[in-house]
C-alpha cells in the first residue's frame, strides 16, 4: 500500500505504472461540516469529494512493506451463548484489508494487522465439530475485531 496521504496508487507496486505520486503532505481537517487538507485548503462539504481531491505535492510513492510487521500479543476474550461463540480481539487502528480470518468446524485462525507495524496471530483448535461453517460474521471497529460464529448444535465449549 502507498502510505502517502491522498496518494492514488493501487495496493502495491504491480498496480502502479509509475513511481510518481501526487499526495497531501498536510493533515485532514474536519471543521464545522467542511472537509479539507491543511496543506492546500480546498474545502468541500461532501466526504466523497474530499477523498477524490488530487494531491497538491508531487513526489514518489512510499510503499508499505508488510514483511516488516512486528508480532505482538493482544488482549482477547471470548464468550458463548446457547447457539453462538463470540471472539473479540482488542487492537487499535486495524487494517481490515490486510487481515486474514479463517474459521471452520474445528478451528479458528486470525492474523490481524493493526497500528503502524503490528500483527497479532491466533490459532486455536476447538476440538470436535462444534461450529457451523456457513455462518460466521466478522465486524471491524476502531478498537476491536469481533468474530461471531454459529454453533452447529447447542453445546458448551471448554475454555
Amino acid at each position: 500500500y502507498n502510505l502517502r496521504k491522498g496518494g492514488r496508487a493501487g495496493k502495491g507496486k504491480a498496480d502502479c505504472e509509475t513511481d510518481q505520486c501526487q499526495y497531501h503532505p498536510g493533515y485532514p481537517v474536519f471543521h464545522e461540516g467542511m472537509k479539507y487538507w491543511s496543506c492546500c485548503n480546498k474545502k468541500t462539504t461532501d466526504f466523497n469529494d474530499f477523498l477524490k481531491q488530487p494531491g497538491c505535492t508531487d513526489g514518489t510513492h512510499l510503499w508499505e512493506d508488510l514483511s516488516q510487521k512486528r508480532e505482538v500479543e493482544c488482549r482477547y476474550d471470548w464468550h458463548q451463548t446457547g447457539d453462538t461463540v463470540n471472539f473479540t480481539v482488542y487492537a487499535k487502528k486495524v487494517k481490515p484489508d490486510h487481515c486474514k480470518i479463517t474459521c471452520n468446524a474445528v478451528k479458528l485462525e486470525l492474523v490481524i494487522h493493526f497500528g503502524d507495524d503490528q500483527v497479532f496471530t491466533f490459532n486455536k483448535s476447538l476440538g470436535r465439530d462444534h461450529l457451523s461453517q456457513k455462518t460466521a460474521k466478522v465486524t471491524y471497529s476502531a478498537t476491536k475485531v469481533e468474530v461471531s460464529m454459529r454453533k452447529a448444535e447447542f453445546c458448551s465449549l471448554a475454555k
